[in-house]
């Protein structure tokens, strides 16, 4: 197996903007020390604050970028405070920046990084009060799902696309019957709206039903969201984000929100799974298909694939090129041995350039059988 440098002090960058400032922020982050910054595509969620022919024919939804990368928990609140500099993340619909701290990370020799071999746990930023949530669906169902988000609250949702599968695709003749693609809705929500929001993002996506999808929720350590939400097309001089953000100001925190909702008694009544551990494989795109078969030989019950472009490479040769991000969860015993496997596969592959990292999943929500 490959000489690995491993760290448990990383955390995961997340960067949701609008395509027009990711140059900008994407160098200036990079200047600021982060390295192996992988672009996906994405676009935005949004409700129409209009009269009936406007929601009745909704703008199309408006296209937006994923910037991820794994940055040493030193390096973070300088590259944070950059991006929000040059991106004007700190105005309404300039877009969101978050950060997650990760179990552990481990990158090849040649993967593009600043991380060095570090077990000083300690590092590790303490959880803030947001969550991530993730809900991942069969294509055409992400709409709804980031409906029922907004609707309650969320700020504009994200989704991306990319490949999932689990058990049944291990059967040949089930792989006909159902394809691969898949949508990932994506939402940052105070830690206090997260059960509802969660809740009704379920319900929307039928999650709990046989083959609807996954879903999973991540602690944040730290994030500044301020991602459209709306289009208004009144002639008033605020749209009701900025009404909303006015109103946070005026009484100084966010209480004043949960009396609007204190009634509505949305707890979703079902089993989650609780205390898995997601790991996830950065790796060239040409060499997905083969980490993707290995994660599932191994005994995970899924894996889920999202592709980008990674756009600070060292080698002119190599920038821009494809890379998947392979990932699956399962409980903490089970960690070490799949990751093992799946290191074991890419090495026989040849393989130098590739990074693991593994985020907490205190919840998480699928069909269990029964």
């Amino acid at each position: 197996m490959s000489e690995l440098t491993i760290s448990n002090s990383v955390s995961l960058l997340t960067l949701i903007l609008p395509k027009e400032s990711v140059g900008h922020v994407s160098k200036a982050i990079s200047e600021s020390g982060a390295k192996g910054i992988v672009q996906i595509s994405a676009r935005g969620s949004v409700l129409n604050e209009g009269g009936f022919l406007q929601k009745m024919f909704p703008p199309p939804a408006p296209e937006q970028q994923l910037l991820q990368a794994l940055v040493p928990n030193a390096k973070i609140e300088e590259i944070t405070d950059k991006a929000i500099e040059v991106g004007n993340l700190d105005k309404v619909g300039g877009g969101a920046v978050f950060t997650i701290s990760c179990n552990d990370a481990h990158f090849s020799k040649n993967f593009p990084t600043n991380v060095v071999n570090s077990d000083d746990a300690s590092a590790n930023i303490s959880s803030g009060n947001l969550e991530a949530i993730c809900c991942i669906c069969e294509i055409g169902v992400a709409d709804d799902i980031a409906k029922a988000a907004l609707q309650n609250g969320a700020p504009g949702p994200t989704v991306t696309f990319g490949e999932g599968g689990g058990v049944r695709d291990k059967i040949p003749i089930l792989r006909i019957t159902k394809g691969p693609e898949k949508e990932f809705v994506w939402c940052v929500v105070e830690k206090s709206d997260s059960d509802a929001i969660f809740a009704d993002m379920a319900r929307a996506g039928r999650i709990t039903e046989p083959g609807r999808g996954f879903m999973y929720s991540i602690p944040v350590s730290s994030g500044l969201i301020n991602v459209s939400s709306t289009v208004s097309s009144s002639a008033h001089g605020a749209n009701m984000e900025q009404i909303i953000a006015a109103l946070d100001d005026l009484k100084g925190d966010k209480d004043w929100r949960q009396s609007i909702d204190a009634q509505k008694g949305k707890s979703l009544k079902t089993t989650y799974l609780e205390d898995l551990v997601g790991i996830y494989c950065i790796i060239p795109r040409d060499n997905y298909s083969e980490v993707y078969d290995a994660v599932l030989a191994s005994g995970a019950p899924g894996v889920s694939t999202n592709f980008g472009v990674m756009i600070d490479s060292d080698s002119d040769q190599q920038q821009n090129e494809e890379w998947a991000l392979v990932y699956t969860s399962v409980g903490p015993k089970s960690v070490d041995g799949l990751r093992n496997t799946v290191e074991e596969k890419i090495t026989s592959l040849g393989i130098d350039r590739f990074a693991f990292y593994t985020l907490p999943i205190p919840r998480a929500l699928t069909y269990l059988g029964g």
